[in-house]
Parts: C-alpha cells; structure tokens; sequence
C-alpha cells in the first residue's frame, strides 16, 4: 500500500496506516495472492469488513486484526483446523417505502421527456428502450404480456423506462408507479419483479439504504416467483439479494443459473451474475459474464462500469482505470463510476482523490447521509491529508459497526 502523502518530521518514520483498502494491499500485507486472501475470507474467516452502499464490493482490513488472526493458535500458515463460522444471514423487515425526498421539478420532468424522446440525454433513449426490455426479462412470451388495462399498461411501461435510466429521482418515480401497477393488478408477476429491480438500483443509483431496498426488494421478488416460478426475472432478483443482502453465494448462484436456464439471451441476468462471481472471487468467469452481457446489449454504460470494476478486481488496474475515466467523460451523471474510482483511489492512498469522487457519487446518489459523509471528508481534507485519511476511516468503521448489529438484530 501507498505511503501516506503527508509531511513527515525528518527525524520521525510514519507509522503504517491501520486500515488495508482493497484486496490488493490486503494480500500484499499478508504476502499472499489477491485469490488467496479472498478466499481466506469466504473460507476460513479471515477478518475483512465490506462497506456496506453501492455495489462495488468495497472491502478494508485491519492490520492488527489480520497479525491476530495469522497468530491464532489454530491457524497453520494461513490453514484453521476448525470449521469457519456460519455465514450471517440477514433476515427481512419492511419499512415502508419513502416518499421521495424532493418534488421533481418541471426542468427534471423536461429531461427525462427529451431523453424518452430520443435526445442524448445521459444514456440514448435506444439504449434505454434496450436496458428497459432486459429490465424485465422474462423466460416465456407470457412473462412480457402487459396489463390488460391500458392506463396500468402504460404507468408499467413508463416505470421500466425510469429503471433502465438509473437516475436517483426518475427511480424513485418507477417506484412509485410500479407500486400502484402491482395494487392494482396484484396477479401480474412482472410488475413484481421489476419493483425488485427498482428497489435494489435505488440502493445503488439512488437515495434508499440497503436496509430498507433490500426488504422490500425481497417481497416483490418472492411475490413475483410465487406468481410465475418460470420466470427468469424472479428468480434473477431472488438471486440478487441473496447475495447482497445475505452473502449468500450457493443460494444466489443456483437462482442465476436457473434464471439463464430460463432465458439464456437475458442481458441483465448475464451482468448481475458476472458482478456477483467477481466479488466472490471468481474473476475469470466474472468477466466472461459481463463480457456475454455486453454483447447482448452493447452500449450499455452499466455493465462497462461494472466490468472495469471487475477489470480492477482481476488486477487489470490500468484497463480498469482508463475505462472509468472514459465513462464519466462521456457520462457524468452515471453515479457508480465514481464509487469506483473513489475506491480505486482509496486502495492507492490518493484520499483526496477519494474525497472528490465520493462526493460526486454522494451528490448523484441524492442521499442526505452519503452527502452528510462526503463534505465531512472533504472538510477533513482541508485541514491536512491525515486529518481526512482519519475520518475516512471512522466512517468505514461505524459504517462496518452498523452493519454488524444490523445483522445481530435480524439474526
């Protein structure tokens, strides 16, 4: 890991940072492979925390707490003798769904007319006819028949629109349509499961917590399964939360493989996997799944986000990077690029470039909470580099502790 770049008495020698960002400089201080460490941590409980917010898999150590670990009794270079623990399975609670947080304005409502009428607008309104057909992907031509009312009809047809466009207030709209179309046509299993699917970009595009998403996501998509257990999109969402909301691998790779048995063109089910196989580990068949998904829908500024991230995550750091900065050239309102470069930037000790993009992303997101987080970093900042690096830290540590009683309660 980077030095910190902050100034140093000559006579003094920095002391080394407590916190490992990212993978990379976690197996570089364990002396290790990237694959190794993160497959110590899934299998024999070494002590890596994931920030929780956004979908970039942000993960930190602490050294004192990996020099404990490797000093455990039962631990043989890097081996335990006794079985890990049990995963943590969050279980659901439902809060209801919130109001958005600001009216959408009429120079708000203009955008997303021109933008649904064909004006470059972010992401072309072709890709976001494209993105909105993969958004409800379906295993049958039954699954893709609309409401027989017209007026359900149409709030379903505008609601996929908004989700394709993964803007924070246009989201929380869809939801708010979706949310009357399955109140008033309760049997229509694909209004229920792209509910899931706005709930859960809302945690990543927009301004709901994981808490709160994924609850809710969870309903919609038992609801949606348990009405059409052959549609591919159920079971995509099912997957889905399983393991962002459970970390539950085995779970959410049986519900995608059997969402692509049933629709094996599905564009989104192929770019969900490829995030969920990179995080775990498995970066090889990662990004031939996020490759397949951008050759099904190409152009999508989506899935050529997540794949630079899983680019980054495989070690490919200077495909990753120049990638990510194409795309908020091109792109920038498209928020979960700069979670990533902020992390990226984070991993290499460049605060202040964490500082930048996490406002940005915070300022996209329209989250009171990440905003609160992000000017108190900045503010940080400007008293000196290490006053920052600190408070980045104790927010991922509050951040890790909340995340940790969340899955006390709910246990």
């Amino acid at each position: 890991m980077n030095s910190l770049a902050y100034p140093v008495a000559p006579e003094r020698r920095p002391r080394p940072a407590e916190r490992l960002d990212g993978w990379k400089s976690i197996a570089a201080y364990l002396k290790r492979d990237r694959t190794t460490v993160i497959r110590w941590a899934r299998e024999r409980g070494l002590p890596v925390h994931r920030v929780p917010g956004g979908q970039t898999g942000t993960v930190f150590a602490l050294r004192h707490e990996l020099d404990r670990w490797v000093g455990m009794p039962d631990m043989v270079d890097g081996n335990m003798v006794a079985a890990p623990p049990a995963p943590v399975v969050i279980a659901a609670q439902l809060p209801q769904p919130p109001r958005p947080q600001q009216p959408q304005s009429a120079w708000r409502r203009l955008v997303i007319a021109l933008a649904l009428a064909g004006c470059a607008i972010g992401v072309p309104a072709v890709l976001a006819r494209q993105e909105s057909a993969a958004a409800g992907a379906t295993a049958s031509a039954a699954a893709m028949i609309l409401p027989d009312n017209p007026a359900i009809a149409a709030k379903f047809l505008t609601a996929s629109d908004l989700v394709a466009q993964r803007r924070a207030e246009g989201l929380e709209r869809a939801i708010g349509l979706l949310a009357e179309v399955v109140q008033q046509a309760p049997d229509y299993a694909l209004g229920h499961a792209t509910l899931a699917q706005a709930l859960v970009l809302s945690r990543e595009f927009g301004m709901r917590s994981d808490a709160e998403a994924f609850a809710q996501a969870r309903v919609a998509a038992e609801t949606a399964n348990g009405l059409a257990p052959d549609m591919a999109s159920g079971h995509r969402m099912l997957g889905y939360n399983a393991y962002w909301a459970d970390r539950d691998f085995k779970s959410a790779d049986a519900h995608f493989r059997r969402a692509l048995k049933l629709d094996p063109n599905d564009a989104t089910s192929h770019f969900w996997y490829g995030n969920i196989l990179a995080d775990h580990g498995k970066f090889a068949d990662g990004l031939k799944a996020l490759n397949h998904a951008r050759l099904l829908l190409p152009g999508s500024v989506a899935i050529a986000t997540d794949l630079a991230w899983a680019q980054w995550g495989a070690g490919q750091d200077a495909v990753a990077k120049a990638s990510l900065a194409t795309i908020v050239q091109d792109y920038p309102d498209f928020a979960i690029a700069y979670d990533c470069l902020a992390n990226i930037a984070l991993s290499e000790g460049d605060y202040a470039g964490y500082a930048r993009n996490f406002a940005q992303f915070a300022a996209l997101k329209q989250n009171p909470g990440l905003v609160k987080e992000a000017r108190a970093v900045q503010d940080a900042m400007r008293q000196s580099v290490d006053a920052g690096r600190k408070e980045i830290l104790r927010q991922a540590l509050v951040a890790a502790a909340h995340q940790q009683q969340l899955h006390a309660v709910q246990r």
